[in-house]
């Protein structure tokens, strides 16, 4: 019964060592995003990984958005993330791709094709959304969990699905009176 107890202590403390190191990672990759001049304002502390890849200097997020745990994001093509962006757990977003119809191979060939991604003010992403390369996300979107975002998204458009489609549309005039009020998170 002892060895039992101990093993059960063992397995909580190793468990909480393991939380603490990859926290750590992640700050630690913050740290150095920052350094190589990603703008990054806020990040959430709850989970465990936050990945930037390709050509960091192409990522710019505002200091009143936050990302969350389990985050890709490819920027070698640009990504841009405007005020007050909230998202769930999960996101990637890609900004760049391969030619496939004029390749000199299959599936692709060497060339890389780099779309910009730009998420407007006040958007608002559910858990495991993808963006794909060269979609523009208008201003009080709200994209509905595990959409995959393969053409642009009006400004105050309500989408969901995989190819996201146009589900509803926010209120503007409530949107707009919030907006002047300065009345968000």
């Amino acid at each position: 019964m002892k060895c039992l107890i101990y093993q059960f202590l063992y397995l909580i403390n190793f468990d909480r060592l393991v939380d603490f190191v990859l926290q750590a990672r992640t700050r630690v990759r913050l740290i150095r995003y920052k350094k190589n001049g990603v703008s990054i304002g806020y990040v959430s502390q709850g989970g465990h990984e936050l990945m930037v890849a390709g050509d960091l200097s192409k990522f710019e997020i505002h200091p009143t958005s936050q990302l969350k745990s389990d985050t890709f994001i490819e920027a070698s093509g640009g990504v841009k993330i405007g005020r007050h962006f909230h998202v769930g757990r999960g996101l990637t977003i890609f900004s760049s791709s391969h030619d496939f119809r004029n390749s000199k191979k299959i599936p692709y060939d060497e060339v890389v094709i780099l779309q910009p991604v730009e998420i407007g003010d006040f958007v608002w992403c559910g858990a495991n959304v993808t963006i794909l390369p060269g979609v523009v996300v208008g201003e009080g979107a709200i994209v509905g969990a595990a959409a995959v975002l393969t053409k642009d998204v009006p400004p105050l458009a309500i989408v969901g699905g995989n190819p996201a489609n146009i589900i509803g549309e926010r209120d503007r005039a409530l949107f707009e009176k919030y907006k002047r009020e300065n009345a968000f998170n």
